[in-house]
């Protein structure tokens, strides 16, 4: 009966061995999950929207980039300037008080005005928004320039009418049909 209750308790230790192990390997595996899904707020994920990630990898904003095709789906891992430590940062601003044009001044700040997904609409960035509109009204008067005069051309080099006499035309005619009878 003894060596009965040795062997169970032994067989209990063994599982329990197995038990702790498969724990602990389940938690080494989904660890880097886990840290993946760390959670930003949606304040911080609004002005990301604004700022371009600088990992260099891609030109996408601050909460969208996620290298697409590699081997990690979710915010840029890039220390210090991927998308995980621009959103942590913008956290951090916000929770100091700054407001939302003081973070994007704070991070033109550190970058410069390429941090920008799309060009401020005043000072030198104003002209990357004018620039499409001067853009096509030129293209639109080079079209219409170009396609009046080639009309004038075609105007100029149309034939004039005959100023041959009726009955002279009438005479010629007549002799090339008489020629080309026979």
């Amino acid at each position: 009966m003894i060596a009965a209750s040795c062997s169970k308790s032994n067989a209990f230790i063994a599982n329990a061995k197995r038990t702790t192990i498969l724990v602990a390997l389940l938690a080494f595996a989904l660890a880097p999950l886990v840290m993946a899904q760390v959670t930003y707020s949606a304040h911080a994920k609004a002005i990301g929207m604004h700022l371009k990630c600088m990992c260099r990898g891609c030109d996408m904003t601050v909460t969208l980039c996620s290298h697409p095709g590699g081997a990690f789906s979710g915010p840029c891992t890039v220390p210090e300037i991927g998308a995980q430590a621009s959103l942590r940062q913008i956290d951090e601003l916000l929770n100091k008080g700054m407001s939302d044009q003081q973070v994007i001044d704070a991070f033109v700040a550190k970058y410069g005005a390429v941090v920008y997904v799309e060009p401020p609409k005043k000072g030198f960035g104003l002209v990357a928004w004018i620039m499409p509109f001067f853009y096509f009204f030129a293209g639109l008067a080079l079209v219409v320039f170009v396609v009046r005069k080639m009309r004038s051309r075609q105007i100029a080099a149309a034939p004039a009418a005959p100023g041959v006499p009726r009955d002279i035309l009438e005479r010629a005619r007549a002799q090339a049909a008489r020629e080309t009878e026979d």
